[in-house]
């Protein structure tokens, strides 16, 4: 019996870490998705939040690069409020901060 529970153990922590490819999932907010019931934080991306200027943009922009091809969520643990963290990948590549800065910060940070 405590075998048993030592395994299905083992296996749940396996399974929490594990990458997960072609997941449907949108945009909850700038930085969050909505993956069915889960809820994604996006590691090392910041935007603001839906009731701030500019967040249902940050939204938009997360939205559109998420279903630009494959994405694949690698699960990294959980944060304060009980999301799941992820590196996120869509076809192969990680969405990183500079992927969802709006067109004119991109330009002046490249100046």
């Amino acid at each position: 019996m405590v075998g048993a529970r030592s395994i299905l153990a083992g296996m749940a922590v396996a399974l929490a870490g594990a990458a997960s490819a072609g997941e449907r999932c949108s945009a909850f907010d700038g930085s969050t998705l909505q993956c069915g019931r889960e809820r994604v934080r996006v590691e090392g991306l910041h935007a603001p939040t839906l009731n701030e200027p500019g967040g249902p943009e940050a939204r938009a922009r997360l939205d559109r690069r998420i279903r630009q091809g494959e994405l694949v969520i690698e699960r990294q643990g959980r944060d304060r409020f009980g999301r799941t963290l992820g590196r996120i990948y869509v076809n192969g590549k990680r969405i990183t901060q500079l992927d969802l800065e709006p067109k004119g910060k991109q330009a002046s940070r490249r100046s």
